[in-house]
């Protein structure tokens, strides 16, 4: 009997699952203890204020009235944006975390949470706007992710998608970040299953690409100060001040560390 190699395809599945595998791991171990702390990163931190920014800015032309958070942790993006974008009827998120939807249930009815690990499936429904911020750059099988996404968003319907771009710095590897795609990288998983790009743009030049590299001098001491529990005065202010220097970003820019994606399904 003769004895061949699987093929090519087979071990770059098998390799594809372990990743995937790994990095789900990994995030439920980070994630079941970050959402639980809540600290307040989430509120102050300057990339994740104008990334709600422009979540915001972008949903509100979107005219949606179906909303899902892929990746919502605690729900506070959901709770952030509910009484500023007009005509939603219903909001949706979805958490790998169990722990935390189990939370989410309890303490916001204003919105739906369910448990859902995005490489491995999808509701079995479509919305009007599905968001994505902050969750391409931790998974093993992005591929695999990006069709489910897909799958839930409504014909003509939009995905407001936000990752990282350029390089994994120790405070990123520490939250799990596996890779962060190149803008090229990120329209070819969109456009993949079948999306069609209305807007990519690399944003974060020269300030926050500065900011990450600061932190990552003494990437222990920012995770003390900046990475868990409640900021004293001193961080807010801080932290305050770096959100406005950041205005002063170039749009966009290919030497920007931050991808901002807004893509349509087709009819």
């Amino acid at each position: 009997m003769i004895h061949s190699d699987p093929p090519a395809e087979s071990n770059a599945d098998r390799a594809g699952s372990e990743r995937s595998s790994a990095a789900t791991a990994k995030n439920v171990e980070v994630y079941d203890d970050f959402w639980g702390k809540c600290p307040d990163f989430l509120k102050y931190n300057p990339g994740v204020r104008h990334r709600r920014r422009w979540l915001l800015r972008t949903l509100q032309r979107c005219g949606a009235q179906t909303v899902l958070d892929v990746g919502c942790g605690t729900g506070e993006l959901l709770r952030w944006l509910r009484p500023q974008v007009q005509g939603v009827r219903e909001w949706t998120g979805v958490d790998l975390s169990t722990k935390t939807v189990a939370s989410n249930r309890e303490h916001d009815k204003g919105a739906t949470y369910d448990a859902l690990n995005i490489e491995e499936g999808a509701l079995p429904r479509r919305f009007d706007a599905v968001l994505c911020t902050e969750v391409l750059e931790h998974l093993g099988r992005p591929e695999r992710a990006m069709e489910n996404l897909f799958a839930m968003v409504e014909p003509g319907g939009h995905l407001l998608l936000t990752c990282p771009t350029g390089k994994v710095h120790a405070t990123e590897k520490h939250w799990g970040h596996t890779a962060h795609p190149s803008a090229k990288e990120l329209r070819r998983l969109l456009e993949r299953p079948g999306f069609a790009i209305e807007a990519l743009e690399n944003w974060g030049f020269p300030f926050f690409v500065a900011l990450k590299y600061a932190t990552n001098v003494s990437p222990g001491y920012a995770m003390s100060k900046f990475g868990t529990g409640a900021y004293s005065p001193r961080a807010k202010a801080l932290s305050t001040a770096l959100y406005v220097a950041n205005f002063l970003n170039v749009p966009t820019s290919p030497l920007g560390c931050q991808l901002f994606a807004l893509a349509r399904r087709p009819r």
